[in-house]
C-alpha cells in the first residue's frame, strides 16, 4: 500500500512541481522554505542534542498556538529536552518563531515523498513524533515505525468534512493509524470518528481541548501585550468592533453592520483582521471601494492619533489582545463554509462571541459557550449591529456574561496537562 502510495505521489510531482515554482515566484517568501521541504538543511541545523528529542508538527497558525503552551509546560518540566517544531504554512512558521524560545529549532514540514522525511528523521533523530490536531502523512509515519520511534496524536480531532474524506480510504487508512502509538482526542465524538476510520481502539483516549488552556491563561496574563484602547488611539468612550479571522465574503456584511452601527455611534470604531495576511490588499480596496478610512495597526506608531474609524489589523499574533478592548466581538470564518475559528479568544476577556452558522470545526466549543450564554449566532451583518447594539445596553448581561465565560472555561480545562503527560510518558 505504501509503494503504491509514493509512486502516485512519483507520477503526480512532474505536475505539482511546475505550481509550485509558479507559487514562488509570486510569493518570494516560500523560497526560503523550500530546501527544507525537501528534506535539505543548513549543516548544524540538527547539531543539537537534548537528552531527548521531540518533533512537534503543528499544520498552521491555530494549531501552532494550541501546541505553543504545551511544548512551553514539556520543557519546564523537562530542562533537557530538546525540541523541533515543524509547520507546513508560513504564517504557522511565523507565528512559532515568535511564541517559541529560541533553542526549539523551526522549520518547513517536508513533503511526504520517502527521500525527504527520511532525510529529517535520520539527522534529527526524534524519540518521538507529536502531531498536533490531524495531520496524517503516510510515509512519514511509515519510516518513524521502521526505525521504532513512536508517533502520538495530541488535541486530535476530525471535522465532518475531514471524516468523510478519510471513510471513504479507511481501508487504507487503516494501514496509516496503526502505525500512531497513540490518539489523545478533544471529544467523544472525535474519538468515534477516528475508530471509525481505523485507529485501533485500545489506543484511543479522550483528554480534551488543549484550546481551554490556552485561553485560561489569556484570563491570567491578559493576553497577547498591553493592548489598550490608548495604545490604539481609540477614545475610552468609543464604541469599538472587532471583526476577527475573517474571510472573503465575510469583510461585507462586517462593513453593512458598521455603517449602522455609525449611525447612532458616529465614533465607532472597526478592528478588522483578515484571516490570511496575502489578502490584506483585497481587503484594503474593499475598504476603499465603501469609501470606508481605515488606518493599518503597523503605522500607528507610537503616539497614534486618537480618531475613530477602521483599524486593519496588518501585524501577527496580536489578534487575541484585540478581543480585549472589543465591545461587540465576531469571529469569522464562520459566514461561509470554512467551519469557523476559535471563539475562545474574545471569550478570554469575558467578552461575549458572535458567529455566523458555519461552526463544524468548532462545534463542542461552540455548544459549550452558547449553553453558557456567551456565545450567539448570527446570520449576516444585519444581525450583527442589532444584536450586538443590544448587547452593549445592557450592561447587567454583560457582566454575567463576563462571569459565565470565565466559568466555563475553568470548568473545562486539564487538556493541558493531560497531553503532556502523555508525551513523557514515550521519553521518560
Amino acid at each position: 500500500m505504501f509503494f503504491i502510495y509514493s509512486a502516485l505521489l512519483y507520477l503526480l510531482a512532474p505536475i505539482f512541481f511546475p505550481i509550485m515554482a509558479i507559487n514562488l515566484a509570486l510569493r518570494g517568501k516560500s523560497r526560503a522554505g523550500l530546501r527544507q521541504r525537501l528534506g535539505i538543511f543548513d549543516d548544524g541545523f540538527f547539531g543539537q542534542r537534548g537528552s531527548k528529542t521531540v518533533w512537534v508538527h503543528a499544520v498552521s497558525v491555530g494549531e501552532t498556538l494550541a501546541a505553543v503552551p504545551l511544548v512551553s509546560k514539556l520543557k519546564y518540566r523537562n530542562p533537557g529536552v530538546q525540541v523541533y517544531f515543524s509547520t507546513v504554512t508560513e504564517t504557522g512558521n511565523a507565528v512559532a518563531r515568535e511564541k517559541l524560545d529560541p533553542a526549539d529549532r523551526v522549520f518547513y514540514f517536508p513533503f511526504d515523498f520517502p527521500f525527504a522525511v527520511n532525510s529529517v528523521i535520520d539527522k534529527m533523530r526524534p524519540d518521538v513524533f507529536v502531531v498536533v490536531e490531524t495531520e496524517l502523512w503516510p510515509n512519514l509515519l511509515h519510516a518513524l515505525s521502521r526505525q521504532g520511534i513512536p508517533a502520538v496524536m495530541v488535541n486530535g480531532r476530525i471535522s465532518p468534512r475531514s471524516y468523510r474524506n478519510y471513510y471513504r480510504a479507511r481501508f487504507f487508512m487503516r494501514r496509516v493509524l496503526a502505525l500512531i502509538s497513540r490518539f489523545s482526542m478533544q471529544t467523544a465524538q472525535d474519538a468515534v470518528r477516528i475508530k471509525a476510520i481505523g485507529a485501533p481502539h485500545e489506543r484511543v483516549i479522550v483528554a480534551g481541548n488543549v484550546k481551554f488552556d490556552q485561553a485560561c491563561a489569556s484570563i491570567r496574563d491578559k493576553g497577547a501585550g498591553p493592548v489598550t484602547r490608548a495604545s490604539l488611539g481609540l477614545p475610552e468612550s468609543a464604541l469599538v468592533m472587532v471583526a476577527g479571522s475573517t474571510h472573503g465574503g465575510e469583510e461585507e456584511e462586517v462593513i453593512a453592520a458598521y455603517r449602522k452601527i455609525l449611525v447612532s455611534n458616529p465614533d465607532a470604531c472597526l478592528i478588522l483582521a483578515p484571516r490570511h495576511p496575502e489578502r490584506l490588499e483585497a481587503v484594503r480596496s474593499l475598504l476603499a471601494g465603501a469609501s470606508m478610512p481605515y488606518r493599518l495597526k503597523s503605522g500607528l506608531g507610537a503616539a497614534p492619533s486618537r480618531m475613530p474609524g477602521v483599524i486593519l489589523l496588518d501585524t501577527m499574533g496580536e489578534l487575541s489582545g484585540m478581543y480585549r478592548v472589543g465591545d461587540i466581538n465576531f469571529v469569522g470564518g464562520s459566514w461561509v463554509s470554512v467551519g469557523g475559528h476559535n471563539i475562545l479568544e474574545p471569550a478570554a476577556f469575558g467578552k461575549a462571541v458572535f458567529h455566523g452558522p458555519h461552526m463544524h470545526n468548532f462545534a463542542e466549543i461552540r455548544d459549550i459557550l452558547m449553553a453558557a450564554g456567551v456565545a450567539k449566532e448570527v446570520r449576516d451583518g444585519v444581525e450583527l449591529a442589532r444584536e450586538g447594539m443590544r448587547l452593549v445596553h445592557e450592561p447587567e448581561r454583560v457582566r454575567s456574561i463576563t462571569e459565565s465565560a470565565r466559568e466555563a472555561l475553568t470548568a473545562n480545562r486539564g487538556a493541558l496537562e493531560r497531553n503532556v503527560g502523555l508525551i513523557e510518558s514515550y521519553i521518560k
